[in-house]
């Protein structure tokens, strides 16, 4: 396994369909976006807003961003799923051949063949994580038919009763916490570095929170579960790919171009003023809280009145009212699918 993988996620691990709702974009909006590995940016597309900025300090993820980018606005729906790993293909490299000039040069120099053949979304650090739990860790707790049970439909009552009886046994409870403790975490799945302000349980506190959602009806047709506990997707496709919001999206990228922004937050505001929609994924919880405090208020300074900032805290509390003056939106987070983040923010600016 790559520990020193630069793709970091070639998938997005945040409920797309939480942040589109709670982020409410129209054609008047301005979006400014942490790209990852694009998914949940994409998604936003499909709400149609006036533009859209996707930021990264990581030019790699960019890159990735790119590809499915104009993946979705030169491919078909079934190209589009065979040349990202969605669905089985032998000719990936053919179907890259029909976007690769509308690539930059340094995407395409990133962007092998043999990465490209072996299906880009199974590539990343963090799935490689996943993978390596769900091929190598629970079989030796779960069987695949139990595996299945726990996602197959059936009511609140018969879910709480499977989670207790049949699935949260003890070699659940000492594998998950070992395999997603901090140090498992920073050696295979995260940069040690992006775990430097944790101070909690790792595993005890993850734990906890993927508890609460697997005793819920809600992991029965939850796609970020699904890839934790088989390594595949199977039918459960992330928003922005299902067939619906890809034709929103490829037409929104036939009138539009995204705006790329290599860096970090900081300079991407003070470079790029004005926007009124932000997704900043986790990142205030991989800084001090004095870098966490000079951000909230720059972020405050220069984003549009009304704006709304929505954000994910995994382990380290990040609360930007404690910093200036912002509203706090209600959210229904208990239908987050990033079952393992302790908290969901939705903020507005006066």
């Amino acid at each position: 396994m790559e520990n020193n993988n630069p793709l970091k996620y070639s998938n997005g691990w945040e409920d797309a369909d939480l942040l589109t709702r709670s982020l409410g974009i129209d054609s008047e909006c301005k979006v400014m976006s942490i790209a990852s590995a694009g998914d949940n940016s994409l998604m936003l597309l499909s709400a149609q807003p006036k533009s859209m900025l996707c930021l990264d300090m990581n030019e790699v993820q960019l890159w990735v961003t790119q590809l499915k980018e104009q993946a979705i606005k030169h491919l078909s729906h079934q190209e589009f799923l065979k040349l990202l790993g969605f669905i089985s293909c032998e000719y990936r490299w053919e179907i890259f051949l029909k976007i690769r000039a509308f690539l930059s040069d340094n995407a395409n120099e990133f962007l092998s063949r043999q990465l490209i053949e072996s299906g880009l979304i199974h590539q990343g650090k963090f799935e490689k994580y996943f993978q390596l739990f769900a091929k190598r860790i629970l079989p030796f707790i779960h069987s695949k038919k139990d595996i299945q049970q726990l996602m197959l439909p059936k009511s609140a009552v018969e879910q709480e009763a499977f989670y207790y009886h049949k699935w949260n046994n003890l070699r659940w409870k000492l594998l998950f916490r070992i395999f997603f403790s901090k140090y498992v975490m920073g050696k295979f799945g995260r940069e040690p570095e992006k775990l430097n302000e944790v101070k909690v349980n790792v595993g005890k506190q993850i734990f906890n929170v993927a508890e609460a959602h697997l005793k819920s009806i809600y992991a029965q047709q939850n796609y970020i579960l699904h890839y934790t506990l088989t390594g595949q997707f199977g039918d459960l496709l992330p928003p922005y790919a299902m067939l619906e919001n890809f034709t929103k999206i490829k037409s929104w990228l036939q009138q539009n171009e995204i705006t790329y922004f290599y860096g970090d937050l900081e300079n991407c505001l003070m470079h790029h003023p004005a926007y009124n929609r932000f997704n900043l994924s986790n990142i205030f919880e991989y800084m001090s809280e004095e870098v966490f405090e000079k951000h909230a208020k720059l972020l405050h300074q220069n984003a549009m009145p009304q704006s709304r900032i929505c954000y994910w805290n995994l382990m380290v509390p990040r609360n930007l009212h404690d910093i200036v003056h912002c509203v706090p939106l209600a959210v229904n987070a208990e239908l987050d699918r990033g079952f393992f983040y302790q908290k969901f923010h939705c903020y507005q600016r006066p």
